[in-house]
C-alpha cells in the first residue's frame, strides 16, 4: 500500500501511466502482479 502512495505522489510517474494509457498502452494492476510474484 505504501508504494501505491508513493506512486500515486509521484507527478512525473502519474504523467507517464497517463500518458501510457492514452496510447492504450497495456497498464497491469500494482496489487494484481504483487501477488503474482508472491509479494
Amino acid at each position: 500500500m505504501l508504494r501505491t502512495i508513493e506512486t500515486l505522489s509521484d507527478e512525473d510517474l502519474m504523467e507517464q501511466i497517463s500518458e501510457g494509457k492514452r496510447r492504450e498502452a497495456k497498464i497491469r494492476d500494482f496489487e494484481a502482479v504483487a501477488r503474482e510474484l508472491g509479494i
